[in-house]
């Protein structure tokens, strides 16, 4: 089995359900399905819009009380991996309060309740001044000139004085979402200056990297790149940018997102459809692009050959949300890519576990442990194997068979 390093911020995930999108006001409508840091508020919804404003409205609208759950979607997906038994670290990053049991947390401290489920990282803790704080240069050569080169062997960084960063989870009753990530006091911050942990990667055979802050995970790629290992990455909306996405999809094998998602990398290079990607890319990377659907439980393999792959639908019962339901879809993915599957029942699996995820309102709550996976993927995909690829596909979640 490869191994997996899996890398993302983590986040105390506050669940907001309103009414309907329809009743909110004219600037929340432009960046549905979208993620908004706390910084970009007044510029992407007008100057007379803060944080506070947004909270009411929300307030407002609000058809349940709020709540919190463990959150971020490279911790969503580690453990996620985890627990059908994958073989995964994470890098990412804490505050003081990596172990704290906030009101949600069914299974304690986040950093504890990762590691019972089998995800691998330590802790190292880290402090930083508060004048350099935001200042992304002069923090990156602070941390560089205090912490190397333990830093670069770092999996799980602690901020100290700093709390990990809070993700608001939004959706209506129809269950469109939309996101905002605190990038003003989260720990998450910290990895605008965070220098990729080039030890960490050397030790691993797949890297799978999303575009939570954008200058960390294009370090990671870098030196994911550099080192000859394989990248995986799950497109955001959050901070991506066309140089960005131009600079490191040619790095990356599989490719990971929603049509949205998707759709700007297309516009990065300067494309009509997904399918010219793999032309308009100066290297023979990406090799696959898995187009996906959290709401449908469906997705569209594109390969570099020009064949195309429908997968799905798989039933999903809708009676919790879909928040988390890609970091189901990626969790599955890595989890039977890294033990060799063909790229079909790996996406197979991850529509499984985002059909699963649907049951559920908290992300963790909703990612199934083995036995559950596998009588629901036989229930759906028993006709399309073998029993002697049934059996290897049992062996490989631990099944004697």
């Amino acid at each position: 089995m490869k191994t997996i390093v899996i890398s993302g911020s983590p986040g105390k995930d506050l669940h907001i359900k309103i009414d309907s999108v329809k009743n909110l006001p004219p600037p929340f409508k432009k960046y549905l399905k979208k993620t908004l840091a706390y910084s970009k508020i007044s510029e992407a919804y007008g100057p007379e819009w803060d944080l506070n404003r947004v909270f009411n409205v929300l307030k407002e609208r609000a058809v349940q009380p709020f709540h919190y759950s463990y959150g971020g979607r490279g911790p969503n997906v580690a453990y996620g991996s985890a627990k059908l038994g994958g073989d995964v670290r994470l890098v990412t990053v804490f505050g003081d309060d990596y172990d704290k049991p906030y009101s949600g947390f069914f299974d304690g401290g986040y950093w504890s309740h990762l590691r019972r489920a089998g995800v691998k990282m330590g802790i190292f803790r880290v402090e930083v001044p508060c004048e350099l704080w935001r200042k992304e240069d002069e923090l990156r050569q602070y941390i560089e000139r205090t912490y190397g080169p333990n830093i670069y062997a770092a999996d799980a960084v602690q901020v100290a004085n700093k709390e990990t960063s809070t993700i608001v989870c939004c959706k209506d009753i129809q269950g469109i979402d939309w996101y905002y990530i605190d990038d003003i006091n989260g720990a998450g911050y910290f990895e605008v200056a965070r220098p990729a942990p080039k030890e960490v990667i050397r030790h691993a055979d797949i890297v799978f990297v999303d575009t939570s802050e954008a200058p960390f995970m294009a370090e990671m790629v870098k030196s994911a790149s550099q080192l000859g290992k394989e990248i995986i990455m799950d497109v955001g909306s959050y901070n991506v940018t066309p140089e960005l996405l131009r600079n490191i999809i040619p790095k990356i094998r599989i490719v990971l997102g929603n049509a949205t998602e998707i759709g700007l990398v297309s516009e990065a290079f300067g494309v009509q459809t997904p399918q010219e990607i793999f032309r308009a890319s100066p290297t023979n990377c990406p090799q696959v692009i898995v187009l996906e659907d959290k709401i449908q439980c469906t997705a569209k393999v594109l390969l570099r050959s020009g064949e195309e792959i429908d997968v799905g639908p798989v039933k999903a019962n809708k009676i919790g949300n879909s928040v988390g339901c890609c970091d189901g879809i990626a969790a599955g993915f890595l989890t039977f890519y890294q033990k060799d599957f063909d790229i079909e029942t790996c996406v197979r699996a991850g529509l499984i576990i985002c059909a699963i995820k649907w049951e559920s309102e908290g992300v963790h709550e909703g990612m199934p442990d083995k036995i559950t996976f596998r009588q629901r993927f036989e229930a759906q995909f028993r006709s399309e194997y073998s029993q002697e690829k049934l059996v290897e596909i049992r062996r490989a979640l631990g099944f004697q068979s």
